[in-house]
């Protein structure tokens, strides 16, 4: 099967974050390819994944999801996708999701000045332990979307309070 620039990228991003929304996917499509008199509307996303559903036995869609054939939803790094999509305007430059917990994925940003940035859950690492990942740029989400009681952060590090449309607001540290 013979696949278009676009999709060829729709399948490097499922075999990085291996399940995504919709609207997350059409976001760094739209990031990727969107420039000038160029538009990539979501009709014309979701025809590339019907074709790749069709075409590619691994590709999986439903209303809201599109995932890769073996791979389960995980809705914290889906949370993570958000914000990493929030921060770059949907123009990450490179992703990874190998990383050790409580890293759920890390992504550059900055255009000539690149910036590594890790999304973590606090979920999975008690605040008290937060020194530990005290040199790396983070944002730290929790499944409740709200910070716990008392948090203090590094520097560097901020926390992405979850608003009632999904959408999040950051918070940072105080220190230099």
């Amino acid at each position: 099967m013979l696949l278009s620039t676009q999709q060829k990228f729709i399948l490097e991003v499922l075999r990085k974050l291996g399940c995504v929304r919709r609207e997350q996917l059409h976001a760094l499509v739209r990031g990727r390819f969107q420039q000038g008199d160029f538009e990539v509307p979501l009709a014309r996303m979701d025809a590339m994944l019907r074709q790749l559903h069709m075409g590619a036995a691994d590709v999986r869609l439903d209303d809201e999801l599109v995932w890769l054939h073996g791979r389960q939803p995980d809705y914290r790094r889906l949370e993570a996708v958000n914000v990493m999509i929030e921060l770059t305007g949907g123009k990450p430059e490179v992703i990874s999701t190998k990383t050790e917990p409580p890293r759920l994925l890390c992504f550059t940003y900055g255009g000539d000045d690149l910036r590594l940035f890790a999304v973590a859950s606090l979920d999975v690492l008690p605040p008290e332990q937060l020194e530990q990942v005290k040199k790396e740029r983070v944002v730290w989400i929790s499944d409740s979307g709200e910070a716990p009681k008392g948090l203090t952060l590094p520097p560097k590090h901020f926390f992405a309070a979850r608003q009632a449309d999904g959408s999040h607001r950051f918070y940072g540290s105080n220190g230099p």
